[in-house]
């Protein structure tokens, strides 16, 4: 799969994902300067993303921050 086809199977822009490429944080494949996903690829971006941990909110002596 192409960049803008993988972006669209997983819902992201594809600034996101080339981004994402770019810094080498999303399995993938080069075919010389071309980028291709397997479908294992875009599984394993999807299974990564549900482990991410939000970040916790900013608390200000113990209550939720409100800005």
């Amino acid at each position: 799969m192409t960049i803008p086809q993988a972006a669209r199977v997983l819902a992201v822009p594809e600034s996101w994902l080339r981004e994402r490429v770019r810094l080498r944080r999303v399995p993938h494949r080069r075919l010389g300067k071309h980028v291709r996903f397997t479908t294992a690829d875009l599984e394993q971006i999807v299974e990564r993303a549900a482990h991410q941990v939000a970040p916790a909110r900013r608390t200000f002596q113990g209550r939720p921050y409100k800005r």
